[in-house]
């Protein structure tokens, strides 16, 4: 197979300059040859071999002018963090801290690490890590393996020249081990994301009380150096779940949180997974994403920035979760079943979709408040 690519301007004000363009070839060379060598493997070690391409850095350096969009209307502020786009990666995508310079290269706008917890920890047993193809999806019981917050400590130093766009989610299930990950990884990270929500280990649903949530936040944000976001869980249609989880929301605000993640992947049973439960994410949940960050900025208003993470992988979706509300968005699974054209690919939408609206940026999608417009 012959791969070209074209070269074009692509507009961005007063930093213009050339860029090069991926091509529908780089999306047809990722799914007909590349994912298909990659889901040969078993999730996990598919994964694991991703984590080890994306580590080499001279060529994600290289990358970057394949796969970056570099344009004014893309750029947006996140609780005063200025980002170049709003297509983030989500936290789970690398646990470990190893690969973050790499998925900046990839294009994204920013990348979260982790989820970080305080000491190391092997996370469940294996199998616990699922592909659903026809669904778009995946099923995740991982459990949060890690190496703990010293070792990330020494990776995100290394970092440090890429701290601006680097945050790092952490977890735990003991107060005082929250904290003290917390103390050392913010100031190594432009943000943290407080993960209580992970449908998949067990002992994090103590912070769905109220009462402790407030207390965790409080705690946190008196020793906050940058940024705090709470991740929360996602909820059904069910008014007693959607009034549960808007409470949660309310009162990390209220705790001190700058804003909130939503959210998490969904609780699901399944067989195939050693705990027999875990997390699904992916396409089927993008419905169910945008009407939580309906929910969510309809209560909050402007009181917490919003970052929708769950189903995300067109520009449509990109476009119609700033519309509800969020400030940015988080991509995981898309990204698996798409490629490292991914990010590129939804910035180029999102330009494409600002022109035939008229709009002049990622702030006027979210001013408008309106669906994305149809194809030409």
């Amino acid at each position: 197979m012959t791969i070209s690519y074209t070269r074009r301007m692509v507009r961005s004000g007063a930093r213009s300059g050339p860029r090069w363009s991926t091509t529908r070839e780089e999306e047809i060379l990722y799914r007909s040859i590349l994912r298909p060598l990659l889901f040969r493997f078993p999730p996990e070690q598919a994964h694991a071999v991703a984590g080890l391409a994306l580590r080499a850095g001279p060529i994600w350096s290289a990358a970057d002018l394949l796969f970056g969009v570099r344009d004014a209307r893309l750029e947006t502020r996140v609780a005063g963090i200025a980002l170049p786009n709003p297509t983030g990666v989500a936290a789970g995508m690398d646990k470990d801290c190893l690969c973050l310079g790499g998925l900046l290269d990839m294009g994204f706008g920013f990348a979260v690490g982790g989820t970080v917890t305080l000491g190391p920890r092997p996370g469940n047993p294996r199998p616990r890590l699922l592909r659903m193809p026809d669904e778009g999806a995946l099923i995740n019981a991982m459990g949060f393996p890690g190496p703990g917050a010293e070792a990330v400590e020494g990776r995100l130093r290394a970092l440090a020249g890429r701290k601006a766009r680097i945050f790092i989610s952490i977890a735990g299930i003991i107060e005082e081990e929250v904290i003290e990950c917390y103390r050392r990884l913010d100031p190594l990270a432009a943000a943290v994301e407080l993960n209580i929500s992970s449908p998949n280990t067990a002992g994090l649903r103590v912070f769905h009380e109220p009462a402790r949530l407030r207390g965790l936040v409080e705690a946190l944000a008196a020793a906050k150096v940058n940024p705090l976001f709470v991740k929360l869980a996602p909820w059904d249609r069910e008014r007693e779940a959607r009034e549960t989880a808007l409470t949660l929301a309310e009162t990390a605000v209220n705790a001190g949180a700058d804003g909130l993640v939503v959210a998490n992947s969904r609780p699901i049973v399944h067989g195939g997974l050693a705990v027999g439960h875990g997390g699904l994410s992916g396409t089927p949940l993008f419905e169910t994403t945008a009407r939580m960050v309906r929910d969510v900025h309809a209560a909050l208003g402007g009181d917490a920035v919003l970052l929708a993470s769950g189903g995300v992988s067109t520009a449509e979706h990109a476009w119609n979760l700033l519309a509800a509300g969020a400030s940015a968005t988080q991509v995981y699974t898309g990204l698996v079943y798409e490629g490292p054209g991914l990010p590129g690919r939804i910035n180029r939408g999102l330009l494409q979709l600002m022109d035939r609206a008229g709009v002049a940026g990622v702030e006027a999608i979210r001013e408008a408040g309106v669906a994305a417009p149809p194809g030409s």
